[in-house]
């Protein structure tokens, strides 16, 4: 578990004091504007937010995952998303730590193959034995949005596209796991 965070109960209360993404218009909310805390249930709500994070951003996106669920993480326009952020200039950066890459490796992930030819802009690493009971999954966007799930097996999450607060907590976290993370030995494998 994150440090400081309880779950989702941490993140302002329960889904009711929230509006679910359905009772929203994605297409209107702004990374770094939209300060608006809502609910997600299900698994094409994340992918979409998911993705919108990753159109918008502009400097990094930061992503805590398990397994590169390829329901979220495999999906054409998300890696296009990566794609363009990564190439949109020199001190961009996609940066992703996994606990468990053999079944993304596996399957032929685009966002691995992608990491292969921008290496220097989009890259992986695996968590050491100390950081790995966190199994909660997020994804954090130029310093402001998130979406976090607290449990990955199941479809439910909550997001903001600005919350600066919170996104600087987990992005301490995630950048002293990153610190004291190694290149992911699947990964590494696959490129040689």
């Amino acid at each position: 578990m994150i440090p400081g965070h309880d779950g989702i109960e941490a993140m302002g209360g329960n889904n009711t004091d929230r509006p679910a993404a359905s009772e929203l218009k994605l297409d209107t909310l702004r990374l770094g504007n939209s300060n608006l805390e809502f609910g997600l249930d299900r698994r094409s709500e994340i992918s979409a937010v998911t993705r919108a994070l990753a159109e918008q951003a502009r400097h990094t996106l930061l992503l805590h995952t398990v397994d590169l669920d390829p329901a979220i993480y495999d999906q054409s326009q998300f890696v296009d998303a990566l794609s363009r952020l990564a190439r949109s200039h020199s001190k961009a950066r996609v940066r992703v730590l996994i606990q468990n890459a053999r079944t993304a490796v596996q399957q032929g992930s685009r966002l691995i193959e992608l990491s292969r030819r921008l290496s220097s802009y989009i890259q992986f690493r695996r968590p050491p034995p100390e950081y790995r009971d966190c199994q909660e999954s997020f994804v954090l966007a130029d310093n402001s949005g998130y979406l976090y799930r607290p449990n990955p097996a199941r479809f439910e999450a909550t997001a903001n596209f600005h919350d600066p607060g919170k996104v600087n907590d987990w992005e301490s976290y995630f950048l002293e796991v990153w610190a004291r993370s190694e290149p992911d030995p699947e990964i590494r494998r696959l490129y040689l």
